[in-house]
């Protein structure tokens, strides 16, 4: 049973990894489309909650999966970083607003 669970995590990684080299592939080949794809998170309760609970996900997944991977402490501490941000965003979605509002408009002037 745990062999399959930590299967499980390691193609939730998968899948995350994958997420974010579309997502960087979009902001070099389509900045103006990606950008406000990415400014839509957090800017409803909606996209706030279902944001959160893909990054709860992935957070687990790297606390799951961690002794399975190189540097298993760093990794572990990261899902966790990850798993508990999601949830302090669902607690306090006025925070994550304010905080994903400038970092969007921090990467617009950079993007090609």
């Amino acid at each position: 049973m745990y062999d399959l669970l930590v299967n499980c995590a390691l193609v939730v990684l998968w899948l995350t990894c994958l997420y974010l080299v579309l997502v960087g592939a979009a902001m070099l080949l389509a900045p103006d489309r990606a950008l406000p794809l990415l400014s839509g998170f957090a800017q409803t309760a909606r996209a706030n909650l279902i944001e959160s609970a893909l990054r709860s996900i992935a957070g687990v997944a790297f606390v799951i999966a961690a002794p399975t991977l190189g540097h298993p402490r760093f990794i572990r501490w990261f899902g966790a970083f990850l798993a508990a941000t999601a949830l302090l965003f669902v607690v306090a979605p006025r925070l994550h607003k304010r905080f994903a509002g400038p970092a969007v408009a921090s990467v617009a002037p950079i993007c090609p």
